[in-house]
């Protein structure tokens, strides 16, 4: 079992009315069994989650966060990075519609049978004209 906390400040997320309450943007950390939110003691922002080791450095961070914005899209996945906890790299992948990719893919597909048809009509031309070649 997981529990729902508010990054900024550990509010329990309990209820999915509150939940629907929250803004846009919103980061919410999922515990599991065991771990706790903890406020920082040095000024900045740091959490921590488990039993580490207080002098621990963590070198990197990456987090995954798979979301929809429209029910017929495919669905987009975000990918933020921190280094050192003071760098922060963050890439927004994502997929539209299933019938925008399906046209692509077929785009695509076309694209390449009339490449290697060209190649081949190519290719039997300049045979077709070597075995003229050697008949004669």
């Amino acid at each position: 079992p997981i529990s729902l906390v508010l990054e900024e400040d550990g509010t329990a997320v309990e209820t999915e009315a509150f939940f629907r309450t929250l803004e846009e943007g919103t980061v919410v950390m999922a515990l599991s069994k065991g771990q706790t939110w903890a406020a920082s003691k040095t000024p900045g922002y740091q959490l921590s989650l488990s039993r580490k080791p207080p002098r621990r450095i963590d070198v990197a961070c990456v987090t995954f966060d798979l979301y929809k914005t429209h029910p017929r899209d495919l669905g987009c996945l975000n990918i933020k990075a921190t280094l050192y906890g003071t760098y922060s790299l963050s890439y927004d992948l994502r997929c539209s519609g299933a019938k925008k990719v399906m046209k692509e893919a077929l785009r695509w597909v076309l694209f390449t049978m009339q490449a290697t048809g060209h190649v081949l009509l190519g290719t039997s031309c300049y045979m077709q004209e070597l075995l003229d070649a050697t008949e004669e």
